[in-house]
């Protein structure tokens, strides 16, 4: 009996390494075939055309590959142009892209693979972006097909009255005029769909459900999370001239910073914080 159960577990474990190993090959390959695509995705020489035919390729690739089992795991470390990112609890991982356009805009796509609380399976869901049509976007509540895109790259979890949700920084780099830093709240529903959106955001006195800053297109604004004052750190931002308020092509970093910080259920503004202090 001893010498069957010991030829069970090598059998078992030769398996799992060749079933490893079939991963590992697969993966390579589908990174093979999407490192070409995701270049012409991003070559701002190529056509509009041109860009859209690869990327459409490049989701058809992506596509059959987070179909498959155990997708939830694959990282594509050697595919830089594609962020993925998972909180702790790996109740959803997004793999993140954007395509240029020649009149300067962009298009952000991700395919999301989210859990299942019922089945424990992980539902495979692909974002729309359709950011141009969202009117007031920072009180919108939106779904999967009608979603405000970003290119994500952190991701932060927060719980109120039980409930987890994923607080997601990202970038729009919009237009000729301006870019963007968001910070989007996403939530999970228990048979996987996502939800956009939660009114856990109080910035100057109003609640939102999602935090929009846009500015000048000559400057860079920095919005990150600090894990040790545990506060979403980010540049005060300013008209460069007075008569210019309104106008968020025109508006800048001034040398001061805020702070959001997690108390009683939102995401609180505090003004004025020594960014020292957060370094």
């Amino acid at each position: 009996m001893y010498k069957i159960y010991l030829a069970f577990l090598l059998l078992l474990s030769y398996t799992c390494s060749f079933a490893q190993a079939v991963s590992d090959k697969y993966l390579a390959a589908v990174q093979d075939s999407l490192k070409p695509l995701s270049a012409v995705i991003l070559d701002t020489r190529k056509t509009d055309e041109e860009r859209e035919l690869a990327n459409t390729k490049f989701k058809s690739v992506l596509n059959r590959c987070l179909k498959s089992n155990g997708a939830e795991k694959f990282v594509f470390d050697s595919l830089n142009t594609i962020a993925r990112l998972a909180p702790e609890d790996k109740s959803f991982v997004i793999y993140n892209w954007e395509m240029p356009h020649a009149d300067g805009t962009f298009t952000y796509f991700a395919f999301v693979l989210s859990k299942n609380k019922k089945t424990k399976s992980y539902v495979f869901t692909e974002l729309n972006d359709a950011s141009y049509s969202i009117k007031r976007p920072e009180s919108a509540i939106l779904k999967a097909d009608q979603w405000f895109g970003a290119h994500y790259y952190k991701v932060i979890t927060v719980k109120r009255k039980g409930k987890s949700y994923y607080c997601l920084l990202g970038a729009d780099w919009n237009n000729k005029l301006s870019k963007k830093k968001i910070l989007e709240i996403l939530s999970i529903e228990k048979d996987g769909s996502l939800k956009f959106g939660a009114p856990i955001i109080n910035y100057n006195k109003v609640t939102l459900n999602r935090l929009i800053f846009e500015y000048t297109s000559n400057v860079s604004m920095s919005l990150n999370y600090d894990e040790k004052s545990k506060r979403i750190m980010f540049d005060h931002l300013s008209p460069i001239e007075e008569g210019l308020k309104g106008q968020y092509q025109f508006y800048a970093p001034d040398l001061s910073y805020d702070a959001l910080k997690f108390k009683k259920g939102k995401w609180q503004l505090i003004e004025n914080v020594d960014a020292r202090n957060a370094k």
